[in-house]
């Protein structure tokens, strides 16, 4: 018998989320002990809880809307609280970006509004923003900085090391699950870290002993429980015993985040050309970052935790003065421009505009330098000399402002502060951009191109349209659609979504719906699959996705059947 088909518009995310506000259901089982989010892109998000029993009944909501209404919903995950101390992690594809979401941990089908969170997506383009950056606090601090930090509502919060200390000294996993519990029960800490995405990475006192390295003997575990804890960007290096090395992007800035602890060569040993503060694996991806930034970012932040500059001290360095000054002549001999450093370790708020930073053999490594700290440690001075000085003290805290408007320099406001939110020390300085401002050469100006470095991309997705379907001669079913290589890009992808007609009233939705086909270039799209039973229809359902952002299977309201289908399920999100 023929083939018998039809096709309908395609709509929208996750596992399912119905929901005026109404059905939402006040927490009951108080089972979520914290959550924190992080890793924060412009279509993506993680966010990191931990359960006080066990249960395979764990999944995240997210919504645009403070009652959660029109939410989305992940599928079930299990807290295993013998095997990762009851922490589970979602991964969130598929979001809006430039959009400000709230999330929730529904446990055992109750959903818990206590430990609520929220986040705001960047955009991959021109973006003025500002984020908060510190470090260093007694374990489960409650300094009133850390609720000073959360009023004033920074894109994200760059802790920049020593989030406690434990000084931990041998490889136990479960006395670093301690300490993270030490610190997300901090009243003020888990309510910033719930409300402000994190960038961590570790210094000494929350990797190991004071001034530790690859040595210490708890590095397995430390590495270890901060994959199972933190929420992160994507690890360079991958899962298991390696460095927590991360880079991510936002607006026209890149960051990148080397492990200058877990790789690192005792400071003790004698400095030589091969003593080495990032380890040689390392220190290659962080070369090949720079070159692959310069040009393209205007601004390259190096999130760099000790003192770089100095000529004394027990652990900075000027401990490892050969490296250093390879990687400041590689970065003048390789004219690459816009990098700047920011610091913790010292207990101090400190700014050099590059004055004292330049230790390249030739020159043009100038770098400004922003140390920002201590949260919660009594005050200390390290490195120097400082162009605009050096203050220690505690419930210090910085703000730095990026100010882009796509056609002006790209200016960088630094802005160290106390507990009373009075400015300590600032400065100022801008990045001329050579013209013309279209940096990937796409024909669209950076600042109306949703992805101004990737020239395959320029805006996000719309509704498929002009789905059409026929038989050819060997009885498949050919798809075709209006490729939206033009309006949005070549980068574009589809998914396609397929089921039966007589399924969706019996399911009462999609229920039964698979995935045809993920990540499809362009059309056509040829379904060689089996002919549907006799007098069955088959229906077919389309989702356009770049890294701009994605579009469901269809305009619809959450009430639509086919909104449940924008999820990860049944057509994964790469």
């Amino acid at each position: 018998m023929g083939r018998v088909t039809i096709s309908l518009f395609a709509c929208a995310l996750w596992v399912q989320a119905t929901s005026a506000a109404g059905i939402v259901i006040p927490a009951g089982t108080a089972a979520v002990v914290f959550a924190w989010a992080g890793g924060v892109t412009p279509t993506r998000a993680r966010v990191n809880a931990r359960l006080d029993a066990n249960t395979d009944q764990v999944r995240l909501w997210v919504s645009q809307n403070a009652d959660f209404s029109a939410a989305r919903i992940s599928g079930y995950q299990t807290a295993d609280l013998e095997n990762h101390n009851g922490v589970v992690s979602f991964e969130m594809p598929g979001l809006e970006a430039g959009k400000s979401y709230h999330y929730a941990v529904e446990v055992d089908g109750q959903l818990d509004l206590t430990h609520r969170g929220r986040f705001t997506t960047p955009i991959a383009s021109v973006l003025s923003f500002t984020f908060a950056l510190s470090s260093c606090a007694e374990t489960g601090s409650s300094h009133p900085v850390f609720d000073l930090i959360q009023d004033l509502d920074p894109l994200f919060f760059l802790h920049a090391g020593d989030l406690y200390y434990e000084d931990i000294g041998v490889n136990d996993p479960d006395l670093f699950r301690a300490a993270y519990d030490a610190v997300l029960d901090s009243p003020a800490q888990s309510a910033l870290y719930r409300s402000v995405p994190i960038v961590y990475t570790w210094d000494d006192h929350d990797y190991g002993p004071n001034n530790s390295d690859s040595t210490a003997p708890g590095r397995e575990a430390a590495r270890q429980i901060y994959r199972e804890y933190v929420p992160h960007y994507p690890l360079v290096f991958g899962e298991g015993d390696a460095p927590i090395t991360q880079a991510f992007s936002v607006g026209r800035v890149r960051f990148l985040v080397p492990d200058s602890r877990s790789a690192r060569d005792p400071y003790t040993i004698p400095d030589s050309p091969s003593k080495t503060m990032l380890g040689p694996v390392q220190k290659e991806w962080f070369k090949q970052e720079l070159l692959a930034a310069n040009g393209i970012y205007p601004v390259i932040v190096w999130v760099n935790t000790m003192p770089w500059i100095g000529t004394t001290g027990d652990d900075g360095w000027y401990r490892y003065t050969f490296e250093r000054a390879e990687i400041a002549d590689f970065i003048a001999l390789n004219g690459i421009k816009g990098v700047v450093m920011l610091s913790g370790d010292a207990h101090m708020l400190a700014i050099d505009d590059g004055t004292h930073s330049d230790y390249s053999a030739v020159g043009d490594a100038a770098i400004p330098v922003f140390h920002a700290a201590a949260l919660d440690k009594s005050g200390s001075v390290k490195g120097g000399p400082y162009s605009h000085g050096a203050f220690p003290g505690r419930g210090q805290f910085g703000l730095m402002t990026v100010e882009d408007d796509g056609w002006q320099p790209i200016c960088v406001n630094w802005s160290g502060r106390n507990e009373f939110n009075e400015e300590v020390v600032g400065h100022q300085f801008c990045q001329a951009l050579a013209p013309p401002f279209d940096t990937d050469g796409d024909g669209f100006f950076d600042v109306d191109d949703c992805a101004f470095a990737d020239p395959d991309l320029w805006a996000p997705p719309v509704e498929v349209s002009g789905i059409r379907v026929h038989v050819d001669e060997f009885g498949d079913a050919q798809l075709n659609w209006h490729h939206q290589a033009a309006g949005a890009g070549p980068a574009t992808r589809y998914d396609i979504v397929t089921g039966f007609i007589d399924q969706l009233s019996q399911d009462d939705g999609f229920a039964g719906a698979v995935c045809l086909a993920n990540g499809i270039e362009n059309p056509p799209y040829a379904d060689e699959s089996a002919d549907p039973p006799p007098g069955q229809t088959r229906y077919y359902l389309l989702r356009a996705r770049n890294d701009c952002g994605s579009v469901g299977y269809g305009h619809v309201d959450a009430d639509d059947p086919r909104f449940a289908l924008d999820a990860d399920w049944p057509c994964p999100f790469p």
